[in-house]
């Protein structure tokens, strides 16, 4: 469902709108009470509900997949309370920019069942697992419930358990994780494995396993800032006739690669109707490091040199005069000729990459990128310092300009860049850069790039 956004304010203040229920779910559109549950999800996060929930409905609306989305509520904080009080319903909102044009869309999302807590319906969850309708389970949980110790995967391994005592012989589950760590479907099939091996029928449960289910290693890439900004939801609202408390706002790139084998996960999970959001394909590696370098890579190297400029946005930064034009080189001349991507492609991402910095209607903080700065440098740009210096003999301007300002940053000694400490031109680009830094700030700097 599109509609316009161009909406007076004034209506939304004088009018007080019914909540989104299943009464506002049209009826040309697909029977999604008649539909099973065929996934289980846990998390009730925004980019979940703008990647997953979201794919899964455009395949509900092209007669591709005919199936809901069960979601799970791991923690004591989360929306399973107004998931339910809407149905299961809620509102995308995609703004952005599309060939350097403006696009705002919106579409009411029909493709969550009902969400269910963790701690007080588990056995409802079980019960869901032993269906052989379903054959998808998914995850984006925090970093500290992705590991050993943590509460999601002893959950799935239970799960598991289950289906495995339950339904032996039933289809097979594809296991598909989101969270944001490099080959995620091994890591947690790994994890899983370790927690089985203590329990009963410890060597039937290992067989099973590796015959019915298929951890998929999977990359999910959507801006998503969730709730509207508070001046702005009264007029959204009014335009819809509703009052939609999960209304979500989101960039209109949407993007989710999903390592298995093409066939048989479009078997179960028939989702990737559009083949430039949804990609199935036997080694996602390529988009994992496309999205790693470009823009996360970007996003750490120059995170540091926006802080000490005060620019507080990714846009604002991709629109400064100096700032901007420094992103662009280090993108292009830079970070692309460190990577192994073949150029044109890796060229092409990049500038839709400039173009998803450049939305209007996103404010994404630098000091929120900046977050857990000194791993993400080592893990998103060190590697790109050695590429570089290994291809061209020299040391990269730009990159080792982004490292002098991180090392202002966070107080750091050179060391701290680790193997690209180890680089003595490198190291003496990174000295240098300190000092005209220290002399005549960032501003000074980029002047001088």
């Amino acid at each position: 469902m599109r509609r316009s956004l161009c909406i007076e304010p004034r209506d939304a203040r004088s009018e007080i709108l019914p909540s989104l229920s299943r009464t506002h779910w049209p009826a040309g559109t697909y029977r999604r009470e008649e539909l099973p549950e065929r996934v289980l999800q846990f998390g009730t996060g925004m980019l979940l509900r703008a990647l997953c929930g979201a794919s899964v409905d455009a395949a509900n609306r092209a007669g591709a997949f005919r199936g809901r989305i069960a979601v799970v509520q791991s923690t004591p904080q989360g929306n399973a309370r107004v998931i339910n009080a809407q149905d299961g319903l809620f509102t995308l909102v995609e703004r952005g920019l599309e060939n350097g044009g403006p696009v705002e869309r919106t579409r009411l999302i029909g493709s969550i069942s009902r969400a269910l807590v963790a701690d007080a319906e588990w056995e409802t969850v079980r019960g869901i697992a032993a269906r052989p309708e379903l054959q998808v389970i998914v995850s984006n949980v925090t970093e500290a419930g992705f590991r050993l110790d943590g509460g999601f995967p002893a959950r799935l391994t239970d799960l598991l358990r289950v289906r495995f005592e339950r339904l032996p012989d039933g289809p097979p589950v594809f296991v598909i994780p989101t969270e944001l760590v490099l080959d995620n479907g091994p890591q947690l099939a790994a994890m899983v494995a370790e927690l089985g091996a203590g329990q009963s029928r410890a060597e039937e449960f290992r067989a099973w396993l590796s015959a019915r289910v298929r951890f998929c290693s999977s990359l999910a890439d959507r801006i998503t800032t969730g709730a509207p900004p508070p001046d702005q939801r009264p007029g959204l609202e009014a335009g819809l006739g509703y009052a939609d408390a999960l209304l979500t706002l989101t960039e209109p790139y949407a993007f989710w690669a999903i390592e298995s084998d093409p066939p048989a996960l479009r078997a179960a999970f028939p989702i990737d109707v559009n083949s430039e959001s949804v990609v199935f394909a036997p080694d996602i590696g390529f988009y994992e490091e496309r999205k790693l370098r470009l823009l996360n890579g970007t996003h750490t190297a120059v995170a540091p040199l926006a802080v000490l400029a005060g620019v507080r946005t990714v846009r604002e930064a991709v629109e400064h005069p100096r700032l901007g034009a420094f992103l662009r080189r280090l993108l292009f001349d830079e970070i692309i000729p460190a990577t192994d991507l073949p150029a044109d492609a890796a060229e092409t991402f990049a500038r839709s990459v400039v173009e998803r910095f450049r939305n209007p209607w996103l404010d994404h903080e630098w000091r929120v990128i900046l977050t857990n700065q000194e791993e993400k440098m080592r893990i998103r740009v060190v590697p790109l310092i050695l590429a570089f210096a290994g291809r061209r003999g020299g040391a990269p301007e730009g990159l080792a300009l982004a490292c002098a300002a991180h090392l202002a940053v966070l107080r750091l000694p050179v060391a701290a860049l680790g193997e690209a400490a180890r680089l003595p031109r490198f190291v003496e680009a990174v000295t240098r850069w300190q000092s005209v830094v220290e002399r005549e700030g960032v501003e000074g700097a980029l002047a001088h790039d």
